[in-house]
């Protein structure tokens, strides 16, 4: 970890943290070719993301907001999250509820 928010490795991606003045933004790659397929950005309370396949149909999108949903919880004991653009189906299927075009997600230390 060499700033404020750490790197991740899961099963199928790395995902690098380049901090922000008030966040941090991760980029996933596949590990096993290094091609980038998405963008997640942590900015305050507001999670969003831009991928290549806005509809995760490979699910790296969902793995990788496993783990930093898990460590926005643990580590800055954050009481919840919203989430923005990219796809409903996509924030509902990480445990986010709809309020209107924001999703939200209590989060339990």
């Amino acid at each position: 970890m060499n700033g404020r928010h750490p790197d991740f490795t899961t099963s199928r991606l790395s995902v690098e943290a380049t901090d922000t003045a008030d966040g941090c933004i991760w980029a996933l790659q596949k590990r096993d070719t290094q091609q980038q397929i998405a963008t997640i950005q942590f900015s305050g309370q507001q999670l969003s993301y831009d991928a290549i396949d806005p509809t995760d149909r490979a699910g790296y999108i969902e793995e990788a907001l496993k783990v930093i949903v898990a460590y926005l919880a643990r580590t800055l004991l954050l009481p919840f999250v919203t989430g923005r653009d990219g796809e409903a189906v996509v924030w509902l299927r990480n445990g986010f509820h709809a309020d209107g075009p924001v999703f939200w997600r209590d989060l339990t230390h």
